[in-house]
């Protein structure tokens, strides 16, 4: 199953966003078999952080059923019993997910604009509420998701006013890197300086 609606209900109305993230979601398709190469190289820590990544872009983006059984894969890498069978699951879960995607864009969106009616109509509401953005940017952060990047880069203007010019561009370096761990602990001294 695949909410588009409460999807795009969680990134604060932004269908732009949404669907840029649901491109970007593809990329993670191949993690149940990452995750079976990391094990079997004894490489748990990565294979648990693969796990927990997919299982938060998932959650976020309305894939439900994917979510689920990450968690539960998750779950089964920390008690150390075997996973395959929860991965071949896995597996089914993100090519059902897949052809939803497939179904829910039939028309590319276009990359140079990102912005529709709805995201547009979302925009000030997400000014309004500059520390609610700020916490979800945390999160996706937090969770190593690469629609942070989108979410930093669609409300740039608004966000480098509230957080400061020299915080909004280590910041953006950082999470155009990937580099989300230092991008978020930036954020998160910005958001204690600006607060004082």
């Amino acid at each position: 199953m695949l909410d588009v609606d409460g999807g795009i209900a969680r990134l604060m109305g932004n269908s732009g966003i949404y669907f840029k993230a649901l491109k970007r979601f593809s990329a993670q398709f191949q993690a149940p078999r990452t995750v079976a190469a990391q094990l079997a190289a004894g490489d748990e820590a990565g294979a648990y952080l693969a796990i927990h990544t997919l299982k938060g872009a998932a959650g976020l983006l309305g894939a439900g059923e994917v979510a689920a059984i990450a968690s539960e894969v998750e779950t089964a890498l920390s008690r150390g019993d075997p996973v395959q069978a929860l991965l071949d699951d896995l597996e089914g879960a993100l090519q059902r997910v897949q052809a939803r995607i497939d179904a829910a864009m039939p028309v590319p969106v276009p990359e140079n604009t990102g912005v529709s009616s709805t995201a547009a109509a979302a925009m000030p509401a997400a000014i309004r509420n500059i520390p609610e953005l700020l916490d979800q940017v945390c999160t996706l952060l937090d969770e190593g998701n690469a629609t942070a990047i989108d979410m930093l880069e669609k409300y740039a203007t608004v966000l480098e006013k509230a957080l400061g010019a020299a915080a909004w561009q280590a910041i953006m370096a950082a999470a155009r890197d990937y580099d989300f761990e230092p991008a978020l602990t930036a954020l998160q001294r910005a958001r204690l300086t600006t607060s004082r």
